[in-house]
């Protein structure tokens, strides 16, 4: 299983369980890579992902591990599933606003995963 993540210059990765900022280009890099697989969501995540199209969804499950070509979140989730990934893409998103959700601590990841660092800055407001 692959892993995608966006976070900021602070290490926050989201507020009220949503992105803190907007980067068209990350959305276009996320969708790139996600799209025509099944990606892998926990409960919170679930409730407020907007609709992606050419994408299955499968919603994480307790005291199961499931298979999917792609983890994006949440932190509990993402943490959860650490030892499967093969790829871990993240995006550095130039950002300095203060969220609710940290990076994921990814201590219990598969020493032979695959990382990947992009960097993207966020549409100005």
């Amino acid at each position: 299983m692959k892993a995608i993540i966006a976070v900021n210059n602070i290490s926050y990765i989201g507020k009220d369980n949503k992105l803190l900022w907007h980067s068209p280009d990350d959305l276009v890099h996320f969708k790139n890579l996600t799209r025509g697989c099944s990606i892998l969501v926990g409960h919170n995540t679930y409730k407020e992902l907007p609709k992606l199209k050419d994408r299955e969804i499968i919603l994480d499950v307790r005291g199961v591990i499931l298979e999917a070509d792609w983890c994006i979140g949440g932190k509990k989730t993402y943490e959860k599933y650490a030892p499967y990934f093969t790829e871990l893409h993240i995006s550095h998103i130039n950002d300095d606003t203060i969220g609710d959700t940290m990076f994921p601590d990814f201590k219990n990841l598969n020493p032979r995963c695959d990382i990947y660092n992009y960097k993207f800055n966020p549409m100005k407001l």
